[in-house]
Parts: structure tokens; sequence; C-alpha cells
């Protein structure tokens, strides 16, 4: 029943008694109550009789219909009030609106919704004041991290220049080449790590601007060309890739960057995160409108509480100190991307059973 039927048939209810019971009290004094005690009155008398039964009768129906509907109203504004205020626990005195039953006293019954909503609202943005200070936390941790990245590619940059410039040494050829590689390496890190920050940045405007430049073409080559690019990657000469298709070819609208940067960051992230000699196995499966890519792996799987976080921006920030893979921004690409895409991407893992990706895409 809604509040506002409610209301009306309360109030209707509330005028008819307070008609009823002032009738009846006229009757009861007039015809009663004042010839019992000997008091004889006039029928002007009686006139002023009523009028003060009716003023007494009003004024105790102002009284309690206040209470009945006013006072319920006050302790939702009150709760409102401590909500406005960033006070999401529930009012000490809440109980007391229930019966020892567990029911609500009949006047808050009037708004059960409002209530109902209310205690839904307070422990929604009580479990989003908690997000978002674990966020907020992570940010800063990541922020942290992000420095650190860009700090140490850098260091080593600054420290191999220095060398080259030193006058006191005399480097080889073959010395000073090494030195440029190095450089050159963390050079290239430091513009990935930029460039993920940037695409970070795009993808997280208020618009979601992202200029997907799609076009149909077969996802079954296409991933199969992305498995054979990562298996010639030296990092990945010690696992086991596999590729598989239900169907020899599917035609999907994709865009080619961003579908191969989805598939390079958890392909790279299972060869990167597992021990070597694990199996890789890419799996594409046609159901209907939408392609499925399934990337699992049976190496050493992931705890419960990374698994909730994995495609969380700030879960987790960078430390690689050498290596120039990975910018710590990975999986929140890839899931932005897959948004960006229209679809839909999961990740399933247990520690020591393996960890499996299945995204899936719509073929228009």
């Amino acid at each position: 029943m809604r509040i506002k039927t409610r209301f009306t048939i309360h109030l209707a209810l509330g005028l008819i008694l307070w008609m009823l019971g002032t009738g009846l009290l006229v009757v009861i004094l007039i015809e009663g109550l004042l010839p019992l005690l000997d008091i004889h009155v006039s029928m002007d008398e009686e006139g002023l009789v009523v009028g003060w039964v009716f003023g007494i009768s009003t004024l105790l129906c102002i009284v309690l219909f206040g209470w009945y509907f006013g006072g319920p109203i006050g302790f939702i504004m009150a709760w409102i009030h401590r909500l406005s205020q960033d006070n999401y626990k529930q009012p000490a005195d809440l109980s007391k609106i229930y019966t020892r039953k567990g029911k609500l006293r009949m006047r808050f019954r009037l708004y059960q919704e409002v209530l109902e909503h209310l205690q839904s609202l307070g422990s929604i943005l009580q479990a989003n004041e908690v997000e978002r200070t674990q966020i907020e936390e992570a940010k800063q941790e990541w922020i942290a991290g992000i420095s650190h990245d860009l700090k140490t590619p850098l260091t080593y940059i600054k420290g191999y220049s220095a060398l080259l410039l030193n006058d006191q040494y005399e480097w080889s050829k073959e010395e000073a080449i090494s030195f440029i590689r190095e450089m050159d390496d963390k050079g290239k890190h430091m513009e990935e790590l930029i460039q993920d920050l940037s695409l970070v940045t795009q993808l997280n405007r208020a618009d979601g601007a992202l200029p997907l430049q799609k076009t149909n073409q077969d996802i079954v080559e296409f991933t199969k060309r992305v498995v054979a690019d990562i298996s010639n990657n030296p990092q990945a000469c010690s696992y086991h890739l596999h590729f598989q298709a239900d169907s020899p070819a599917i035609q999907v609208d994709f865009d080619s960057k961003f579908l191969q940067r989805i598939l390079q960051n958890i392909m790279m992230n299972s060869i990167l995160h597992n021990p070597e000699y694990t199996d890789i196995y890419v799996q594409i499966a046609d159901i209907g409108e939408h392609a499925v890519v399934r990337i699992k792996d049976n190496g050493v799987g992931m705890p419960a509480d990374m698994v909730e976080h994995l495609f969380q921006q700030y879960y987790r920030g960078t430390t690689t100190d050498s290596s120039s893979e990975g910018t710590g921004l990975g999986m929140a690409i890839v899931y932005k991307l897959v948004q960006a895409h229209e679809g839909t991407i999961n990740v399933e893992s247990e520690a020591s059973q393996g960890t499996s990706f299945t995204i899936r895409l719509p073929k228009n």
C-alpha cells in the first residue's frame, strides 16, 4: 500500500474517531454526568457546554494528530540531517520504533517505505565511504609507485649519462653501446608509463570519449597473430602457449590497436607473474551475437582479495625497478578498453589453481 493511500486512510479514521468521540462525550456529559451530579443546564447553557467540549476535544485531537503523524516525520528528518552531516550510522533510538516482535509501531508503519529506504541509503553511503577511503589510500600508494617508477629509470639514465660524460674515464665502444642501450631501455619504460597515464586519463574523462577505429575483422586470425608475436618474445621462451578456436573465422567489429593491447596485457601478465613452463591457453568461441576470448593458465593464481580489486585503477602501484615491462596500470586499462568496445570481462582465480580471463565482445 502506498504512503499516500495509507496516510489518507489513517487521517480519515482519525477524523471519524474524533467526531464520534466528541459526539459521544457531549451526550454522556449532558444526558448522564451532569444530571447525575444534580446539575441542570438550560438550552443556552447546553450550547456553551457543547462548545467547550468541542474546543477541548479539538485541542486534544491536534496534539494527538501531531504526535501520531508528526513524530515519525521528525524522526525521519533528524535521520536525514545526520546523513547530510556524513553520519551514516543508524540512529541510536532506532530500536524504539519497533515492537518487541520486531515490527514497526503503528504510527511509524505509516512511513514504512521511507524508513526502509533510509536504512538502505545509510548502509550504501557507509559502504561507499569505506570504499572511498580505501581508494584514496590506494591512490596515494599508486601515486607514490608511479613517482618511484618514473624516478628509477631516470636515475639510471642520469647515472649512465654521467659516466659517459666523465672525462676521467675512457670507455670502450662496447661499454658505451651497453650504457646507451640501458638508457634507451629505461627511456622506453618511461615513455610506456607516460602513454599509459595519458590513456587512463582519456578513458576517465566524463564524456568517456575514446577514438575507437573499429573495422570488421576475423578475430580468430587476429588473435592467432598476437599469440604468435608474444610466443616470439624472449620472456615467453620458457612458457607453453596454446591456441584453440571452435570456428575457423569469426567476424567482429573491433579496434585492432586497442584489442591487441587488451590481449597483450593479459597474456604478458600470465608470463610475468607465473613460473617457467606454465601453460597458457587462448581459446575463442562463437556464441551467437558475441565472440568469447578466454585466456587461462595453470600458474600460481591469485588470492580472493586481489581478484576482487584486480581491475580497480588505484589498487596497486608499480614497483618494477629494472624491468621495462608493465606499468602497474595494465588491468585497469584492459577493463576500460573492453568497456569501450561495449564488451565485458571477468576473472576467475584461486591460489595455486591458475587464472582465467573471459572477454565477451559483441560482433556488431
